[in-house]
């Protein structure tokens, strides 16, 4: 328990440091979409390192074998890939939630929708800012 409290309060510790910074650095309206393009690509990769550590055991015969009652066939099963996550046991059993590959693409989605609203703010904004006169 303890080494998965470790990570968790790191991604806590980071977020608030970025929310801080980006409060300092950016004004409210845009500071806001890049918390939520954070926020996204923290669930992404949290998505991410399930999918990797759910889908890809160090002995994957042994678990197939023991943890999900499939035979494992080398032959049928092919190799895994990294994107989108797959690692199969068989030709019809795959060891990746099916729940993971589209709550990644989803996380995606998010964080590039809030960094194109993000930047459509700021440059709003600074289109609607007066001029200030120089002295």
């Amino acid at each position: 328990m303890q080494l998965l409290a470790i990570p968790v309060v790191a991604l806590v510790c980071l977020y608030w440091a970025c929310r801080i910074l980006s409060r300092s650095w950016l004004s409210v309206r845009v500071s806001r979409w890049v918390e939520g393009a954070f926020c996204g690509l923290l669930g992404t990769i949290s998505m991410y390192a399930w999918g990797v550590f759910e889908g890809s055991p160090f002995d994957i015969e042994e678990t197939c074998r023991l943890n999900h009652g499939q035979q494992w066939d080398p032959d049928a099963a092919g190799p895994g890939s990294l994107f989108p996550l797959s690692n199969k046991c068989n030709a019809t059993y795959e060891l990746v939630p099916a729940y993971v590959n589209p709550l990644i693409y989803l996380g995606i989605a998010t964080v590039v929708v809030c960094l194109g609203m993000a930047l459509h703010q700021a440059r709003t904004q600074r289109k609607n800012r007066p001029e200030q006169e120089v002295e």
